[in-house]
């Protein structure tokens, strides 16, 4: 035999065990009770809810900001990579061409800064082997002073000397391309350290 459904009982008992009911006031206010309690729990689930989501969406911004630069790290050195046979290009093929091609002018303009001081004095141009001609070739027709143009072993390629009054000046863009050289060796290690302790 099935057991008989026994349901809560709302009224409150007398002293004597009798049933008392309650007044439309008292039910009243235990419903406004119940409304109060109920209200103020949904609103703390409410507030822990946001505050979770506020967590999760920091914790979300962390992650992708983290992405984000090391991407930007991960790019940079691919970048710098990429980059790094262009320079060794220019350093190879581009440097020593335009510094081959500055070395005369430059010695014309020392030259021209002799003769503009109404120097006297003989002077000795002294330059790489193989290169005189082209040295006469750009100082043709130019009113210096009494010049001597000798090729010498101790010149370099990419270097001149001009001497006169026992003072030697010296033009040496070989020494300026190892320094370019140099400075982009000593850059790109500086970006491998960067990129190391990223």
């Amino acid at each position: 035999m099935p057991m008989p459904i026994r349901l809560e009982v709302f009224e409150t008992l007398a002293d004597d065990g009798a049933p008392q009911l309650l007044s439309p006031e008292q039910i009243e206010e235990i419903r406004l009770n119940a409304y109060e309690r109920g209200y103020n729990a949904g609103w703390d689930d409410a507030g822990r809810q946001v505050e979770e989501e506020d967590r999760a969406r920091r914790a979300e911004v962390e992650r992708q900001l983290q992405q984000l630069a090391f991407t930007y790290h991960e790019v940079r050195g691919h970048l710098l990579r990429a980059l790094e046979p262009v320079f060794e290009a220019l350093l190879g093929t581009v440097v020593p061409v335009a510094a081959r091609a500055a070395v005369v002018p430059m010695v014309v303009e020392q030259l021209l800064a002799l003769a503009g001081n109404a120097t006297e004095a003989p002077v000795t141009l002294r330059v790489s082997p193989g290169t005189r001609m082209e040295f006469e070739a750009a100082l043709d027709g130019l009113v210096l002073p009494p010049l001597t143009i000798a090729e010498s072993e101790e010149v370099a390629y990419l270097q001149a000397s001009i001497g006169f009054d026992a003072q030697e000046t010296q033009i040496d863009l070989a020494a300026v391309a190892e320094q370019l050289r140099a400075a982009i060796a000593r850059f790109y290690l500086i970006q491998t350290q960067e990129v190391n302790h990223a």
